[in-house]
């Protein structure tokens, strides 16, 4: 009974010294994995670093090489070219000229003793003349007057003697209505007015008709309301605006 009870305990033995070989056995190659799996992730994140690293030196060479010296000189001569180069402003000389243009029609209309009839108004690029319906033409009719033809003149010898303007001939009416056989609208009325100053100042000054241009706004651009008698006679007129033609 004795010897049965030594065998059976060297065998519980030997199982158990070699179950925890093999529990050894399994933890060490599980650690030596670990150490594996460790060292391969370092691995890659060196590379990692490595590779922005080298990003760096050559972002930090592109900047330096971008401000070399000839960047430096580009941007002194532009600083310099701001600093030599005055602010825009308005041509004061223009202005002055229109000025003195403007004037010099006002003094002819003067002396025809038209001043009440007649308005000049020099703004920016344009010296706008603009003459009432009583000056200019008969009622619903777009004959030029006798009385209108002095007028005339005197903007054709501006325009002569100042080529560089363009003289835009716009016509306009009130808004009551017209309805003749020659002039079925205010439409037509105002356009044939407009045309009629055209063919005056080409036929008898010889303006070239290509600085010469005409509108018909029939009763689109009132300057008064159409309420009473007084403000629609504003409102029939005729506008030469004499435009600085771009060089």
């Amino acid at each position: 009974m004795t010897g049965s009870l030594k065998y059976c305990l060297s065998l519980v033995t030997r199982h158990f010294s070699e179950g925890t070989e093999d529990v050894t056995y399994k933890y060490k190659r599980l650690v030596d994995g670990f150490d594996e799996t460790t060292d391969s992730d370092g691995n890659w994140l060196i590379s990692l670093s490595d590779l922005l690293s080298l990003l760096l030196v050559f972002f930090i060479m592109f900047v330096v090489m971008s401000k070399g010296p000839g960047a430096d000189e580009k941007t002194g001569t532009a600083e310099e070219q701001s600093h030599a180069r005055p602010a825009a402003r308005p041509d004061r000389t223009e202005a002055a000229a229109g000025e003195e243009i403007s004037d010099e029609i006002k003094s002819g209309m003067d002396a025809l003793a038209l001043s009440d009839d007649i308005t000049v108004l020099a703004t920016g690029r344009e010296i706008i003349i603009t003459i009432k319906e009583r000056v200019t033409f008969r009622p619903a009719e777009a004959d030029v007057l006798d009385s209108f033809k002095p007028v005339l003149d005197n903007i054709a010898e501006v325009i002569h003697k100042y080529p560089y303007f363009h003289a835009e001939i716009t016509g306009h009416t009130d808004n009551v209505p017209i309805n003749t056989f020659r002039y079925p609208s205010n439409w037509e009325l105002s356009v044939a007015r407009a045309a009629g100053v055209l063919k005056y100042f080409i036929n008898d000054h010889g303006i070239d008709s290509s600085r010469l241009s005409i509108k018909g706004n029939a009763d689109q651009r009132p300057v008064a309301p159409n309420d009473t008698p007084e403000n629609r006679a504003q409102n029939r007129r005729v506008e030469i605006r004499l435009k600085r033609m771009e060089a």
